[in-house]
């Protein structure tokens, strides 16, 4: 016997990857104004005086800043590879195959991607080995 949600989450499992990637690309791109407007924050303190620019910076060695730039690297990989998968469809390349694309590429190759630079930076920024 199955239950109803199972029978929709195999009815419907690869339906909405191209909603989801919509939705990722928006969500990542947001995030990444967010990031570039704290960025012009920081390189502002430098009109105030090195003090100021060295406080600020200094904030940003935390280890919880650390974590926050391994988000980063994420949300950057993330928009990057789904923006390539986007313009491969927006080309006609992969039309017919873009939920698995979507899986393969922005999922797969993203998460690979991530892990080569995430790993390196939580052993040598956070945990400082």
């Amino acid at each position: 016997m199955t239950s109803p949600a199972r029978v929709f989450l195999r009815k419907y499992r690869w339906r909405f990857s191209g909603m989801v990637a919509w939705v990722i690309q928006r969500v990542t791109g947001l995030l990444l104004l967010f990031y570039l407007f704290l960025h012009i924050h920081t390189v502002s303190k430098l009109a105030e005086g090195p003090e100021a620019f060295n406080q600020a910076m200094a904030t940003f060695h935390s280890p919880l800043f650390k974590l926050l730039e391994i988000g980063l690297l994420g949300t950057v990989v993330l928009h990057a590879v789904n923006g390539i998968r986007i313009t491969l469809i927006d080309l006609g390349i992969g039309v017919e195959k873009q939920r698995h694309l979507f899986w393969f590429l922005t999922v797969g190759i993203g998460i690979l991607i991530f892990l080569a630079g995430a790993i390196p930076m939580f052993l040598f920024a956070v945990l400082k080995v």
